[in-house]
């Protein structure tokens, strides 16, 4: 089994950065957006687990960024529509320029407020900004719509996966359960 991506396939690397970045995304996803529904302490307390689960997944995040803009992905299974090949790439582009976008536009909320980020009762990383609320608000903003982006790629990804799955029935769900053999294509 191959540790990096082939032509025809996915790679260790690859299956592992994408599974732990779906779990830490759809865990931020409900946890951010429970935020809005709260008042007092447990607003305060929810936004605290948002923000240091963010940060202690934030290298690992970038790492999934780079990883796929860097190798690309494998290219379509035979038979596969070119179109829809071309479809689910975009989405699944989109949804990582929105990642980079939260991972910029989310320490920049607080630092922008000249707040520090804290993480667990752990430690804090000082803000290195001086307060500016307009900015803040404006990366909040941003920080929503990138949310929303992300909200909206991940329903068309699911879609996707199950498009494949009960109806093409072409393997494109084992590329990312199962790594490429090695020596599968040109490795990336």
């Amino acid at each position: 089994m191959a540790w990096k991506d082939t032509a025809t396939g996915y790679g260790w690397i690859s299956i592992v950065l994408h599974w732990v970045t779906a779990v830490v995304i759809v865990v931020l996803l409900y946890i951010g957006n429970s935020i809005q529904a709260l008042e007092g302490a447990a607003r305060g307390e929810t936004l605290l687990l948002h923000t240091s689960i963010a940060i202690m997944a934030y290298a690992f995040l970038w790492l999934r960024i780079v990883w796929r803009f860097a190798f690309h992905h494998p290219g379509p299974l035979p038979g596969q529509s070119r179109l829809f090949f071309m479809l689910g790439k975009w989405v699944h582009m989109s949804m990582l320029v929105a990642l980079g976008v939260m991972l910029v536009s989310g320490p920049l909320i607080l630092w922008t407020l000249g707040q520090p980020i804290h993480v667990f009762d752990w430690f804090a990383i000082p803000s290195p900004l001086g307060a500016n609320f307009a900015l803040s608000g404006f990366m909040h903003a941003v920080h929503r719509a990138a949310a929303i982006v992300i909200f909206v790629s991940v329903l068309l990804h699911i879609g996707g996966v199950y498009k494949h799955t009960a109806f093409n029935q072409d393997g494109t769900l084992t590329k990312i359960i199962i790594p490429a053999e090695e020596g599968a294509g040109k490795e990336g």
